[in-house]
């Protein structure tokens, strides 16, 4: 087993290795991933020394939890962190449209919106049930920005609900995950949180969230639990061909991403600005004899407010690949050209 180091979640006494697992994939999304593969996928991770896993019931309609929670029942409680989410209940249905997007996935079950007190007891339980186990060591308020009624809806509801799960010591810390800065910053004025899972917005190309979200976050001690570490496979190969924000990298970029409804650009964004960006940081690695993929793993945990970096893998192989990038150590030489190229935004903390 290698040593993968931890961090603490804001103001609690929780710990978490500093590279995750997330379980959206073995949920079935974006492509199938048997049994098998699932179990030895989780079992890899585990050999390797991850022990935080990030999962939800909208992965597979409660398949990623159900797999994970399999996996875990063999192992000591006080030996992992897992997190899962409220905000989405699931329900049964006779024909699930879910099967087009988590692969795999049951066809007698669905998710839809709920962020009722109810629906986020509701949800908490059925989380239970399905990862058979008796409590949750991190409850995040999943997606609430795809709806403008969300936002008032958690406030009055279900962040009611995690609030006194917390009190009731079933849950250890709340958070709440999406692709933006906005809400985020928002939801960290109230002081309910004890982390956010923020996907895209701190990362090697993107690093909005200096602005306003990451500022709060320190005054709150709210501490950043990172997905999307690649934005969607821009920090792997980038070119047209591939995706950020979940959204192809073609002309009918904008559309797509408003369409999906992940965040909202800005005036400035196109898919050239974001394309010509990574090609530069991909020059630049390329100077240094360095895969783009490297730098984008190792860039967040110069940051003190990054408790871990979550990524989903479906294969042995990913997870060993994965955590060699993440032992790698890259010359200080390399993270001065970003700095001096204005290729990173100059409040990053580097080891400079």
């Amino acid at each position: 087993m290698m040593n993968i180091k931890k961090r603490r979640i804001g103001r609690t006494n929780l710990e978490v290795t500093e590279l995750g697992l997330g379980c959206a994939p073995i949920g079935g999304w974006p492509i199938l991933v048997n049994e098998e593969d699932a179990y030895s996928t989780i079992e890899a991770a585990w050999e390797k020394g991850l022990r935080y896993f990030d999962t939800a019931p909208l992965y597979g309609s409660g398949m990623s939890e159900k797999r994970l929670g399999n996996f875990l029942s063999k192992k000591n409680k006080n030996d992992y962190v897992i997190s899962t989410k409220v905000g989405r209940i699931i329900i049964d249905v006779e024909n699930s449209k879910a099967v087009e997007k988590f692969a795999g996935s049951p066809i007698d079950k669905d998710s839809q919106f709920d962020f009722s007190y109810d629906g986020a007891m509701r949800s908490f339980e059925d989380s239970l049930k399905r990862l058979n186990i008796e409590k949750i060591d991190i409850l995040y308020l999943h997606d609430p920005d795809n709806h403008p009624d969300h936002f008032e809806q958690s406030k009055k509801g279900a962040i009611q609900a995690m609030l006194k799960l917390r009190d009731e010591g079933v849950v250890t810390a709340l958070g709440c995950g999406m692709n933006q800065n906005e809400m985020l910053t928002e939801y960290a004025k109230e002081g309910w949180f004890d982390c956010f899972l923020l996907a895209g917005r701190y990362t090697l190309a993107d690093q909005t969230s200096l602005q306003t979200l990451i500022p709060i976050c320190k005054e709150k001690n709210i501490t950043l639990i990172l997905g999307g570490v690649f934005n969607s496979g821009l920090l792997i190969n980038p070119s047209p061909d591939t995706h950020f924000d979940y959204s192809k990298l073609d002309e009918n970029w904008i559309t797509n991403l408003k369409e999906s409804l992940v965040r909202i650009p800005k005036e400035h964004e196109s898919a050239d600005y974001w394309l010509n960006k990574a090609y530069a940081l991909n020059n630049a690695c390329k100077k240094y004899n360095i895969q783009l993929r490297e730098a984008a793993i190792q860039f967040p945990y110069f940051n003190e407010i990054v408790s871990s970096c979550v990524l989903g893998m479906t294969s042995i192989s990913q997870v060993e690949e994965n955590v060699d990038l993440y032992n790698k150590k890259l010359p200080n030489e390399f993270w001065q050209f970003l700095y001096d190229n204005n290729l990173i935004d100059k409040s990053s903390p580097l080891p400079l």
